[in-house]
């Protein structure tokens, strides 16, 4: 069992692994290169305990006196001269009182673990299906189950961003779904194939050991893995997923070849980026083009993933197939906003409609059995 942001959670196998690789954790980047870490991935305003900003400066308590220190970053307002802020002395990043304490008018997601402790950032080598345990004081959720989603997040198919993790499974085992995060295998030292083969696996075991329908949702990167999934199973003559959500995802994978929108922190990701191109022409429209019911999110304001290079273009495949989908689209800010109302409730409104029977909510599935090996170890870890 692991510790996660919304509590614990424990791991199933999607492969057989080394033990070496389960005995101790491994952490994806060496910890001599975190300082180096991309903002999104380091997090340091989000992660454990201690109150940070993101450039990793402790946060003190101060008093606001309008100049040496900004507006809240989480509400954005200005608090009063002399009022009690938490704020860098470095960076003159500030956070007001009552969005420090969890009472301000943003909506403050639980605390995300440290890097050492984040089963998204530890054993690249080791596929998984993350599930999140309900808490004591939660207990399990009250509505039937609807069936069980896979939660795919992104991260350039090099890291996997915490914020499209855990806090998503835990929003949609509260609209009555059993959710699971993927941890897939990563650039450089694994390929497209690798990761198209967890996300595979991992729909085939929940088809095993679960009821209801399976679905997926993924951001980004993991929007590309999650749709990719159709395009492959059509070739594979294999089941499509029972609903996908793709949440600015990125569809059109050519820009993973361009010198300046690749995006890749590690220079080594060159070498198979052009497996990021498995499907390029079916994905965008063309012969072999596959899909289940869809929900679909793309922002005006994503300077990324923009809706006109990529969201668009899977709509208009899905529009001239006919095939069920809503799609959102509008300026609700940059790429990576991950856990936002401005989808969460419409997307929970077509989740309702599409999937809003189920069967009552059981305990967690006992570990499913996968194929022995004797350098390995499968089941719950």
């Amino acid at each position: 069992a692991n510790r996660a942001g919304q509590g614990r959670c424990r791991s199933i196998l999607l492969r057989p692994v080394p033990s070496r690789f389960l005995r101790r954790p491994e952490p994806l980047v060496s910890r001599k290169w975190w300082a180096e870490l991309p903002s999104w991935i380091a997090l340091y305003a989000e992660r454990g305990p201690q109150r940070k900003c993101y450039e990793g400066h402790t946060l003190v308590q101060d008093r606001h006196d309008g100049r040496r220190f900004e507006g809240c970053v989480r509400c954005e307002c200005a608090p009063p001269t002399g009022a009690k802020v938490f704020a860098c002395r470095e960076c003159r990043w500030s956070v007001c009182k009552d969005c420090r304490d969890g009472a301000g008018k943003v909506q403050q997601q639980p605390r995300l673990p440290t890097l050492p402790q984040d089963p998204l950032f530890q054993r690249p080598h080791v596929p998984c299906l993350l599930q999140p345990l309900a808490l004591p004081s939660n207990g399990p959720p009250v509505r039937p189950c609807r069936g069980s989603i896979i939660v795919v997040p992104g991260g350039n198919y090099e890291f996997l961003c915490s914020t499209e993790g855990m806090p998503v499974a835990a929003w949609l085992r509260e609209q009555g779904f059993d959710a699971f995060v993927l941890r897939y295998r990563l650039l450089p030292r694994y390929g497209f194939a690798d990761a198209a083969e967890d996300l595979a696996t991992a729909v085939r075991l929940l088809r095993r050991s679960t009821r209801g329908p399976v679905l997926a949702i993924g951001f980004s990167a993991g929007g590309h893995l999650v749709a990719s999934h159709g395009i492959l199973a059509r070739r594979e003559n294999r089941r499509l997923l029972d609903g996908q959500v793709l949440i600015y995802p990125a569809i059109d994978p050519r820009e993973w070849r361009h010198p300046d929108k690749h995006g890749f922190w590690d220079e080594a990701c060159h070498d198979k980026v052009d497996q990021l191109r498995d499907g390029e022409e079916e994905l965008i429209g063309g012969r072999g083009f596959a899909a289940p019911p869809t929900f679909i999110v793309g922002s005006t304001g994503d300077s990324v993933c923009p809706p006109r290079a990529h969201s668009d273009k899977f709509v208009s495949a899905l529009q001239k197939r006919r095939i069920p989908h809503r799609y959102l689209r509008g300026n609700f800010g940059e790429h990576g906003f991950a856990l936002q109302d401005c989808w969460t409730e419409p997307c929970a409104k077509w989740l309702a409609r599409r999937f809003g029977r189920g069967t009552p909510m059981a305990s967690p599935p006992p570990p499913p059995l996968l194929p022995s090996s004797s350098s390995s170890s499968l089941g719950f870890y």
